[in-house]
């Protein structure tokens, strides 16, 4: 898609960093439609003669096409993608570049009686308002399509690539003509990517080097099959998300920010500023934005922080607090940004954010959070971090496991029988080392305090739901720990749920802490040192219950001891962990304003 709005407050083009006034600004809009804002403005019908005239839509089935657009120098399109479709508008006959024959013969090869929608034509391009309103519905458009067909205008495949596309398989052949097709422009355009997550059912076409001139199509769906099984030889080909659009408004409504923000982030936007619109189109928030900026061919990192930024203000708009449970990476951008401190980045492949859902979490307790033009003010549990304990634990096939607590390195001699299933994977071999670290650490003639640690640690992780910290696991930690490794791998949720402590394949970095109320956590993300400091949970990101299979961390903002001049504390940094600070008249509802 084109870009779509004017810039924020008629200024010029927003390439400097946003503050938070900016970021509220470039937001403004009006959420929800009215008639004139709910549905495709026109469609394409094919006359006798076999021209397509732009006509109203009028409830007529149509295919929504999905491709790129045409102009970039790099964009290489092949046979009939170069070849136009005549399209008669109201005032005149055109020559279509973006309705290329390639497109159009698709088009009627599918079904020939259904009317087409393709935006170059269906919006009215000069026409910012109407491009503004049309863009907030996108998810509808393509939601209501028959189906959408995915154009990939710069491949072309044999019929017996064809062949081999029905015969899902992970030979070198096949891993070949898998990259192939996902070399495809379309696979690197935003847009394009949420258009398929929004559709009902897609094909997608191809040119046909056997008869040229022609084309074929193929269900996304067999698409994705060949990728599964080509995964198999590398896997580091892209996991894609099925088409969505069968699913109902109310239930994609659950779908998170960060979700959303996860599938078009690392993707090309000619406008960097329409990642905005994409999310919401992706979680069918439908906000029609009255001062978002455009940065149209403009990239620079500023736009790129901005759009997090402006992610982030929509996430607390729909009350969908789920970036705030990727706060933690250890490559937030907008880790300590004045104002930001608190606001999260989208994190591939994390389960925990992209299933966030306001029941499991203590929300209600906060029904007035908000973001002024300070920063985040929020209710939550408050506690100093009295002392810290730094932890890495590093595997070595060919020697012990190496535990350093403290900057002193132990060798944990503790070799236990492991089941099979251990190692099948990788959540559940760090798991296995993870739990090996913490049995031998108690042996290794560390201090009492971080022995002691180990224990709750490990109580947390056996735990099968708790809300308060579980008693720590006493005796002969070798001995309880070795019926558990001995047998069928069954920790399996919280062995994924703890990637996040794992920062190299064989190394975890981890701290644990003891708070002013007495608990004892474990924790992991940006804030460097955190002795001294405070830890905020946020009711918002409160779980109520640690409980499996989603639900089993919580993360918190480490904020400066001293107040600021206008009475908010400064996040240095945030982290995820297991548990949770003490609710009671010392350190629960604190009203926290967070910059």
């Amino acid at each position: 898609m084109p870009p779509t709005t004017s810039t924020a407050n008629d200024r010029p083009l927003l390439l400097h960093p946003f503050s938070v006034g900016d970021a509220l600004t470039a937001c403004l809009g009006t959420v929800g439609t009215d008639s004139f804002h709910d549905r495709p403005l026109r469609v394409l019908e094919r006359d006798d003669d076999g021209v397509y005239q732009i006509m109203p839509y009028q409830d007529q089935p149509y295919v929504a096409i999905s491709y790129c657009w045409p102009g970039d120098p790099s964009f290489q399109r092949l046979g009939s993608s170069n070849e136009p479709t005549v399209v008669a508008t109201p005032d005149r006959q055109m020559s279509s570049s973006h309705f290329s024959q390639f497109i159009s013969k698709a088009a009627e090869s599918y079904d020939p009686n259904l009317a087409v929608w393709i935006d170059f034509h269906c919006i009215n391009q000069s026409d910012d308002a109407e491009k503004a309103a049309q863009v907030a519905i996108m998810q509808r458009i393509y939601t209501q399509a028959k189906l959408t067909l995915v154009m990939l205008e710069d491949i072309a495949l044999s019929s017996e690539d064809r062949l081999l596309l029905g015969k899902p398989q992970a030979t070198p052949v096949a891993l070949a003509l898998v990259r192939r097709i996902l070399s495809a422009r379309w696979f690197s355009r935003a847009w394009c990517s949420q258009e398929l997550v929004l559709s009902h059912h897609a094909h997608i076409y191809v040119h046909d080097t056997t008869h040229p001139g022609k084309s074929f199509g193929f269900s996304s769906d067999t698409l994705w099959h060949c990728v599964d099984a080509a995964r198999a030889r590398d896997a580091s080909l892209p996991l894609f998300t099925q088409p969505r659009g069968h699913l109902p408004d109310i239930a994609m409504a659950k779908s998170t920010c960060a979700w959303a923000l996860s599938i078009v982030h690392r993707l090309g936007c000619s406008d960097e500023y329409d990642r905005v619109s994409l999310i919401c189109n992706l979680v069918r928030f439908v906000h029609r934005f009255t001062s978002r900026p455009t940065a149209f061919g403009t990239h620079v990192p500023a736009i790129s922080l901005n759009v997090l930024m402006m992610a982030n203000v929509i996430a607390l708009k729909r009350r969908d607090y789920s970036l705030l449970l990727t706060n933690h990476g250890t490559q937030n951008p907008l880790r300590g940004y004045h104002g930001f401190g608190w606001a999260g980045e989208p994190l591939d492949g994390d389960r925990a954010s992209a299933s966030w859902n306001e029941k499991d979490f203590q929300v209600a307790k906060d029904p007035k959070v908000t973001l002024d033009q300070v920063g985040l003010v929020a209710f939550g549990c408050l506690a100093h971090i009295v002392r810290e304990h730094t932890w890495n634990v590093r595997y070595d096939p060919l020697d012990p496991v190496h535990l350093t607590i403290d900057g002193r390195t132990h060798a944990v001699d503790f070799r236990p029988r492991v089941d099979p299933s251990w190692n099948s994977n990788v959540d559940g071999k760090h798991l296995r080392d993870l739990v090996i670290a913490l049995a031998g650490a108690v042996d290794s003639h560390i201090c009492e305090e971080a022995s002691y640690h180990a224990r709750v640690v490990l109580a947390y992780l056996f735990a099968e739901d708790y809300a308060q910290q579980p008693d720590p696991v006493m005796g002969d930690l070798r001995a309880v720990v070795q019926p558990l490794l001995g047998n069928t791998l069954s920790l399996k949720d919280i062995a994924s749920a703890m990637s996040f402590i794992w920062q190299a394949p064989n190394l975890a970095v981890f701290s644990t802490v003891l708070l002013s109320d007495g608990s004892v956590l474990l924790v992991s993300g940006n804030a460097g040192k955190l002795t001294g400091h405070l830890l905020f949970q946020p009711y918002i990101i409160r779980p109520k219950l640690f409980s499996p299979p989603v639900v089993l961390t919580a993360n918190s903002m480490v904020l400066e001891n001293s107040l600021l001049s206008n009475g908010a504390r400064r996040c240095v940094g945030c982290v995820r962990g297991l548990g949770m600070i003490t609710e009671d008249s010392r350190h629960g509802a604190q009203s926290v304003r967070v910059v």
